[in-house]
């Protein structure tokens, strides 16, 4: 509509006879105004209509148009001049886009620099409240590690002593920790019991590395120059390194005879007041003027005198042991009377723990029916306090040369690194100062017979064997 507009306007104002054709100026006016407000496709719609329209007013005026050179110069400027100021106009419009678009971005990548900003932030705030917690973390492990009386190493996946507690510190000095193996190889001279000196492989700070480890290591320390017997478990630490927990053997020795010794103390001086009071109590009980409630009374009490002679039979008994002098008979008895003083003596300890015996009438052994009652009554003990709740103990005697009774809980079963030193050491895990399987292994032992572990999971089994008493 512009482009035919101004041609029909440049002929109305050359007149009848197109004198210069002053029209074709118009028409380039006209569509370099077209480029700049509606853009290069509008320009180019109003040059080829506006071209159109000039050939017709040409064609169609009477007698023809007379043209000058200088009308054939203005025409073809027209023609010409036209197409370029389009392109002009069109690098003009690309060029604005292109400037648009930049802006764009550039408000896009200000918006997204900004997100990342505030990423950046947050992230740096976790990470400052991770590495905050990381640190409570590490503060607590340390203060637990301080406390255990062991000495407790902790090797980086180089073998490099990052961490020892001040036991370790007290009993190795730093030959531990923050030196190179292989100058705490020459300070300490690792050898097995036997005194051999170990290879680079088996020490315990690279075999940890990788597994778990448990053994006995004759150590020098460097302070003093004196050999110390440890017990060193090692654990792995994902990702790489180990812990090593030490043990001084040695200490441990001297604990358990103070131990023995403390024990066969307090047995001696405790036992004869107790009887006494049992004696009084029993009295008591015949007297027929005594009310019902305080003879119920009498009896609880009666039954708490007991346990605790029944304690200090155990600690006297963990002396004998210690010291290697169980003294024990080894007459004929039948096993189902000790059998049910056992599960009596747990019913007055308070279990109410179902118990499934199966038992031949008239099983006699060979040994001491005191020390056979006190070593049952270790093992139901043992699986009325660990096993699962509301399950029931099974006891189950088969006769023949040697009487075999297995005893047998609920499970959960005992771990491996337990079960390898049940009887040889105390072993305690919850309640309990962990003498029952050590006394059971000692009077068995001293009356001639044995126990075992038969089964560790998922439900343990120990066995009991007594030399069969024959006609």
């Amino acid at each position: 509509m512009v482009g035919i507009g101004a041609a029909l306007a440049g002929a109305w104002v050359a007149g009848p006879d197109n004198q210069h054709l002053p029209y074709t100026v118009l028409l380039v006016l006209a569509i370099a105004l077209t480029g700049l407000v509606l853009g290069a496709v509008a320009a180019l719609g109003a040059y080829v209509a506006g071209a159109a329209t000039v050939l017709a007013v040409m064609i169609l005026q009477p007698g023809g148009v007379a043209l000058e050179t200088a009308d054939h110069v203005r025409f073809a400027a027209f023609v010409l001049g036209s197409p370029i100021i389009i392109f002009l106009v069109s690098r003009a419009e690309t060029s604005r886009g292109l400037a648009v678009r930049a802006l764009e971005a550039s408000r896009a990548a200000e918006q997204r620099l900004e997100a990342d900003r505030a990423r950046i932030a947050e992230a740096g705030a976790r990470a400052d409240a991770a590495l905050a917690t990381a640190e409570r973390d590490r503060a607590r492990l340390e203060e637990v590690a301080e406390s255990i009386p062991e000495p407790l190493i902790v090797y980086d996946d180089r073998m490099q002593g990052t961490y020892g507690n001040r036991a370790a510190l007290r009993l190795f000095g730093r030959s531990f920790v923050e030196r190179p193996i292989e100058e705490w190889g020459r300070s300490t001279e690792p050898r097995d019991e036997q005194g051999r000196p170990l290879q680079r492989e088996d020490w315990p700070q690279v075999v940890a590395q990788t597994q778990a480890l448990r053994r006995r290591l004759v150590l020098r320390i460097p302070m003093s120059g004196r050999d110390v017997l440890v017990d060193v478990e090692g654990t792995p630490i994902p990702g790489g390194g180990a812990v090593l927990l030490l043990r001084d053997v040695g200490k441990e020795e001297d604990e358990r005879r103070r131990l023995s010794r403390f024990a066969s103390f307090v047995a001696h001086e405790l036992r004869n007041p107790l009887a006494v009071a049992k004696a009084r109590m029993e009295l008591a009980q015949r007297d027929p003027a005594l009310p019902t409630r305080a003879g119920n009374h009498g009896l609880r009490a009666l039954e708490s005198v007991d346990a605790a002679i029944g304690i200090l039979e155990r600690l006297e008994l963990y002396s004998r042991a210690d010291t290697g002098s169980v003294e024990a008979t080894r007459e004929p008895f039948e096993l189902g009377p000790a059998l049910g003083s056992a599960i009596e003596r747990l019913r007055i300890r308070g279990s109410d723990r179902e118990v499934t015996v199966s038992l031949a009438p008239g099983i006699e052994v060979i040994g001491d029916r005191p020390l056979t009652e006190q070593a049952i009554t270790n093992l139901l003990t043992n699986a009325d306090r660990y096993s699962t709740p509301g399950g029931a103990i099974h006891i189950d005697v088969q006769d023949g040369d040697l009487v075999t009774m297995r005893v047998r809980d609920e499970g959960p079963g005992i771990p491996d690194d337990v079960a390898g030193r049940l009887f040889r050491d105390r072993v305690a895990a919850g309640r309990g100062l962990g003498l029952g399987l050590y006394l059971v292994h000692a009077s068995m032992q001293a009356m001639g017979g044995s126990v075992q572990l038969e089964q560790r999971r998922p439900r343990a089994v120990f066995a009991l064997r007594w030399p069969a008493a024959r006609p």
